[in-house]
């Protein structure tokens, strides 16, 4: 078996820049930097410009760098002008590249500038907690993180890299997995690759309360773990197990559990149109949705053992469901209070005497019932459901919109026809059909 020492040995080459990208990389942050400047010059609210992000910091991937450039404002800038000349200086600064206005607390520009992802972001120039915006601590964040010393960012790349290869890297709400700052504070914290992911593979979850928690070193009141699912947590867990137990390079390559085809079938998709929103209302409404959806139909019976949201990010998407069973008999018992609970008693029997079959009192002085059904098929149930013709659904404003316009309810072979033109549906089946690193 390969130790996991000549593993990491060996995923380094995988992990650092080459000379060509390094340099190429650098003219265009260098061309960006002098292009932002050259438009926050004309604002005297702007204080200056900064490069951040992992490029600045020296813990990027090949072939995944995003330059950050913060435009430093005036803390004394009133909100409206912050975010309406932050986005004139992006503008600018990316004319003649694709450009568009992305959201996180406020606005900020994003462009793609000779093959590399740009993002222009106002902050405000204020001293270490004085936060007025989410972005100021990014230049404090730089400053830390540059004092790593060049084997500390080795070893962050590699963790970058392995979060990458099991699918939990990521800040962004569709995955919520490990932010690159994360890793990187991850390292700073406990040293190598190999220690961290022995502190993940003995990581205590709380029964209560985030099930990640890390103090950030620039602002111990901000806890970085606070976006990250007790999903993408559990999978980093289950994989640093398995890595440290078997170590192999796919884990910095692509590394996924065992697929379930024959499971594919078993997938029920309630597939819709909406209009475009932002990623992160969109993923939040479609997480909202799924929830409702699924604690709706299990009060109902139907019992879901697994559900997921796909969605090409932009107007169509799916709830994905793995039933228990998508049939349930036609009658269910329900077991009522005891008789001597005389009020108890007559609201049980009131509520459901219209579909009751049988009423009797058990061994326990219980009252009990068998009832019709009103729903035995799940397709019918989540018609109903997302009609509104059933209560309340629970979906979100824009998504219930989208569902009631027309929905479609897919499974076997329509399902796989759908998906064969979708590759975002596909991948969507794909996931829920797959097992945990580790645990398969």
């Amino acid at each position: 078996m390969t130790s996991v020492r000549k593993t990491v040995e060996s995923a380094r080459r995988l992990v650092v820049p080459g000379a060509d990208e390094e340099t190429r990389v650098g003219a265009t942050a260098a061309s960006m930097l002098s292009k932002t400047r050259a438009a926050a010059s004309r604002f005297p609210q702007a204080r200056g410009v900064l490069l951040g992000g992992s490029f600045a910091k020296g813990t990027w991937l090949p072939d995944h760098v995003d330059l950050d450039i913060f435009v430093r404002f005036d803390p004394a800038t009133p909100a409206g002008d912050f975010e309406r000349i932050g986005l004139e200086i992006g503008a600018h600064a990316t004319r003649g590249y694709p450009a568009g206005k992305m959201y996180a607390q406020h606005p900020y520009t994003e462009a793609t500038v000779d093959g590399v992802k740009v993002n222009i972001v106002p902050c405000f120039d204020v001293a270490k907690g004085e936060w007025k915006s989410a972005a100021d601590r990014s230049p404090f964040h730089v400053e830390l993180i540059e004092k790593l010393s060049d084997e500390g960012k080795v070893e962050v790349r590699l963790l970058k890299s392995f979060m990458m290869g099991v699918g939990v890297y990521g800040a962004e709400i569709q995955r919520r997995g490990f932010s690159g700052y994360v890793a990187e504070v991850m390292v700073l914290r406990f040293g190598s690759l190999e220690d961290v992911l022995k502190r993940f593979a003995s990581y205590p979850i709380p029964g209560k309360g985030n099930p990640f928690t890390l103090p950030d070193p620039v602002d111990e009141m901000r806890d970085l773990g606070i976006a990250v699912s007790g999903e993408s947590l559990g999978c980093m867990v289950l994989a640093s197990r398995e890595f440290l137990r078997n170590p192999s390079l796919a884990y910095f390559r692509h590394m996924s559990g065992r697929v379930r085809p024959s499971l594919k079938n078993d997938v029920v998709a309630v597939v819709f149109s909406h209009r475009a929103m932002s990623e992160d209302t969109l993923w939040g409404e479609l997480r909202r949705t799924t929830r409702h959806l699924v604690r709706n139909l299990e009060l109902k019976g139907f019992v879901v053992a697994r559900s997921m949201a796909a969605s090409d990010n932009r107007t169509a998407s799916a709830i994905l469901l793995i039933p228990v069973a998508t049939r349930l008999p036609a009658a269910e018992q329900r077991v009522g209070p005891t008789v001597d609970r005389k009020k108890d008693v007559a609201s049980f029997v009131a509520a459901n005497s219209r579909r009751a079959k049988l009423v009797w009192v058990d061994d326990e002085a219980r009252v009990r019932m068998l009832i019709r059904r009103k729903h035995t098929e799940l397709s019918r149930a989540i018609t109903d459901l997302v009609r509104g013709e059933d209560g309340p659904s629970g979906a979100s404003k824009e998504i219930g919109a989208g569902m009631k316009k027309g929905v479609r309810i897919l499974t076997g072979g329509p399902l796989a026809r759908a998906a064969s033109s979708a590759g975002w549906l596909r991948d969507g089946i794909r996931e829920i059909t797959t097992d945990a690193i580790g645990a398969g």
